[in-house]
Order: C-alpha cells, then sequence, then structure tokens
C-alpha cells in the first residue's frame, strides 16, 4: 500500500467531476513530487472556481488534505476564504494554522474586521488568538489607532480576555477606525 492511498482514497468519495478528482488525487501525491506539483499548479491556475471544492476538504479528517487545500487557498487569496481561513486557525495541526494565517495576510486588511468579530464571539480560543496576532502583525502599521494596536500586543495575554470583547467592540464600532485601509 501507498503512503498516502488513505487520502487519495478520501478524496474519491467527495463526488467531485472525474478531472477535478484525479487532480485532487495527484495533490495529495506527496511520494511523487512532479504529479504533486503539476496538480497543485492546475488547481491554483482554477483560481476562484476550485475554491468551494477546498473548503470542502479543509473539513477532512486528514491533516495531509486539509493543509493541501488550505495552501492553494492561500495562492488564490480571494475574501471569500476569509471565513474558512478563520476556522482554520482553530485547526489542531500547527502547519495548517499557520498557512491559514498567511492566508488572511495575503488576502488583505479586509481579514482584520471578521477576524476581530470571530475573536468576539470567542475569545478563549488560544489558536484563534495566536492567529490573529500573527495576521495583525503583519497587517498593522505605526499610523494605525492605538486602541488596534494595544488589542494587538494583548491577544496573547490571558489575563485580559475578560476585556477583550468590550474592547474588540469599541474598535469595531468606532468610526474613526479604518480596519480595511491602510494609513498612509
Amino acid at each position: 500500500m501507498n503512503k498516502y492511498s488513505d487520502e487519495r482514497k478520501e478524496v474519491g468519495t467527495y463526488g467531485f467531476k472525474d478531472q477535478t478528482t484525479d487532480l485532487l488525487k495527484r495533490l495529495v501525491s506527496l511520494d511523487n513530487y512532479h504529479k504533486h506539483i503539476d496538480a497543485k499548479q492546475k488547481l491554483e491556475k482554477q483560481g476562484k472556481k476550485i475554491l468551494p471544492v477546498l473548503y470542502v476538504l479543509t473539513h477532512s479528517k486528514s491533516d495531509v488534505i486539509r493543509k493541501e487545500a488550505v495552501k492553494i487557498i492561500k495562492v488564490v487569496g480571494d475574501r471569500t476564504s476569509i471565513p474558512v481561513a478563520i476556522k482554520l486557525l482553530e485547526d489542531n495541526d500547527g502547519d495548517i494554522r499557520w498557512i491559514a494565517a498567511e492566508s488572511l495576510i495575503h488576502i488583505g486588511r479586509q481579514s482584520i474586521r471578521p477576524l476581530l468579530q470571530a475573536i468576539y464571539n470567542n475569545p478563549e480560543a488560544y489558536y484563534l488568538r495566536e492567529g490573529a496576532h500573527h495576521v495583525m502583525a503583519a497587517l498593522i502599521r505605526d499610523r494605525d489607532a492605538k486602541e488596534l494596536k494595544e488589542l494587538h500586543r494583548s491577544l496573547l495575554n490571558g489575563e485580559l480576555l475578560a476585556s477583550m470583547p468590550l474592547r474588540i467592540s469599541n474598535i469595531l464600532n468606532n468610526p474613526k477606525i479604518d480596519l480595511e485601509k491602510y494609513p498612509w
């Protein structure tokens, strides 16, 4: 039995078109570099069109399948992927969490508001706050609002969990704080 036969078998059960299933089977063939890279490039070239398929794969029990899906989601970089990437910030696999955070960074500042809303809804979620910390470190600038920079610094401080929803609410509801445009 081949090393990634379980993953190839699983992607065959989703009911995608034959061409898509073939590409996905080759994508998870990490033991064959050329097949894997060729499939990855072809899936990436499909752009937004392949995203619904990849979103389904992010629910797989296989770390390999989830990781390969989120890598392509990152490259496509479409803002419709924000909720999926935020959910993956809580994945058990650290590599998947990291790639999900990098996806949000790649998408840009449009990720900040939904990310803050996710933390507002679940401030105890450490991995979510850790991912948000990474994303905000890349997207926040010196000229951003003081409240946003202070929230970023406090995301990993467990002692401030009780005040986090209020602080996030104040940021989200302050019309003077622009979360989408860079403060040039």
